[in-house]
C-alpha cells in the first residue's frame, strides 16, 4: 500500500486579522494545486473557530475549491505546551517562520522529516535544526540576517492575486488611510502631526487603523477635524479610502508587508513614508519591489518554493 506524502502547513497565533494568516493560506492553496499526489494541510492553532476562518477567507478569495476548505484544521490556541496524537509528516511548512519560533518556545513540537520557514521573524529559535535536521528559512536577505543559525536562502514573498475578489470602484469616505498597528508605531503628536500636514491636512480626511492596544495612545486625534483612528475587523477595508500610507516599524522589524503590493492591485495610491527613521524596513524594499517589479510578486505555480519541497520530500 503506498502512502501519500504528507505536507502540512502550520499557523500558530491567537488572532487571523494579519498578513500572516493570509500568507499562510496562500501558499498552503498554491502548494496543494502543484502537489496533488501528495497529503497537504493547513493546521490552524488559533482562537478563532472554524467558521471564523472560513469567513474571512471566503470573503476575500473567489474559485477555490471545497477540497481546499475541507483540508483545513483548526486546533485550539493555548500558551501552554499540549498534546496530541502524534501525526509524522513529510515537510511541515510555515509562511510564517514566527509561527514555529512561538510553537517551539512554548515546548511544543510538529514532528516532521523536513521544515521550511519563510522569514518574517528577527530570530531562528534554536530548538529548529534540533527538530528539523533537513530546513530552509527563506527570506528577504536585505531584512533578516540569519548568520549561521539556519540554512538561508534570498527570496521574495508572494502573493495569490489571481484569487481575490474583484472589487467595485466607489468614492472612498477617506483620502489617506495610515496603518499605526501595534507598539512598534507608536509616534509622538509632532510627528503625526508632520505627516498629516504633509498630505493636505486639514483639507484630506485621513483615517488611522490600530489595535485596542494604540487606542488610548492615540485618544487626541478625536480632536482632529478630517481625522478618524478606526479599529478592525472592517467589513470593506480597501473600500475606505483611496490612498495609503505606509508607516514602518520604528525598529524596521515589519518583515514582508502585504497592503504596499494589496493597494497597487486595488489601483490605490500608495505612499511610504518614514521621515527621521534610520533604519530601512521590510516595508520599504517591499515598497521597492512593488514599485519595480509587481507582476514578480504574484504567488504562480512555478513559485522557487516547490523546488524546496521537491528537495524535502527526495531525501
Amino acid at each position: 500500500m503506498n502512502v501519500r506524502p504528507k505536507i502540512y502547513f502550520l499557523m500558530y497565533d491567537s488572532c487571523i486579522i494579519h498578513g500572516g494568516f493570509f500568507d499562510n493560506f496562500e501558499y498552503y492553496y498554491r502548494v496543494k494545486q502543484v502537489f496533488k499526489d501528495c497529503e497537504v494541510k493547513w493546521r490552524c492553532i488559533t482562537k478563532h473557530s472554524r467558521q471564523d476562518i472560513l469567513d474571512v477567507l471566503q470573503e476575500k478569495y473567489e474559485g477555490i475549491e471545497p477540497k481546499v476548505w475541507k483540508d483545513i484544521e483548526v486546533c485550539r490556541y493555548t500558551m501552554n505546551k499540549f498534546w496530541r496524537k502524534p501525526l509524522i509528516i513529510d515537510v511541515l511548512i510555515c509562511p510564517t517562520n514566527s509561527a514555529i519560533y512561538w510553537f517551539l518556545e512554548h515546548g511544543n513540537i510538529q514532528a516532521a522529516r523536513s521544515y521550511i520557514g519563510l522569514a518574517d521573524w528577527k530570530d531562528i529559535h534554536p530548538k529548529q535544526n534540533k527538530y528539523y535536521k533537513k530546513n530552509y528559512a527563506l527570506g528577504d536577505e536585505r531584512v533578516f540576517d540569519y548568520g549561521d543559525t539556519c540554512n538561508f536562502i534570498p527570496y521574495r514573498k508572494k502573493i495569490l492575486f489571481d484569487k481575490y475578489k474583484t472589487r467595485r470602484s466607489e468614492p472612498a469616505p477617506y483620502d489617506y488611510m495610515l496603518n499605526l498597528s501595534l507598539k512598534e508605531r507608536r509616534f509622538s503628536r509632532d510627528w503625526m502631526m508632520e505627516l498629516f500636514n504633509h498630505y493636505g491636512y486639514p483639507n484630506s480626511r485621513f483615517a488611522a487603523y490600530s489595535g485596542h492596544k494604540n487606542k488610548e495612545y492615540y485618544s487626541w486625534f478625536k480632536d482632529l477635524e478630517n481625522m478618524d483612528l478606526v479599529i478592525p475587523p472592517f467589513d470593506d477595508f480597501m473600500g475606505m479610502f483611496e490612498n495609503f500610507i505606509y508607516v514602518p516599524y520604528r525598529d524596521g522589524t515589519d518583515a514582508t508587508p502585504r497592503l504596499i503590493p494589496e493597494c497597487v492591485f486595488y489601483n490605490k495610491g500608495i505612499e511610504y513614508y518614514d521621515k527621521d527613521l534610520k533604519m530601512k524596513s521590510g516595508g520599504y524594499w517591499r515598497y521597492q519591489d512593488t514599485m519595480n517589479n509587481f507582476e514578480g510578486l504574484w504567488l504562480k505555480e512555478d513559485d522557487e518554493i516547490m523546488e524546496y519541497i521537491e528537495k524535502c520530500l527526495g531525501s
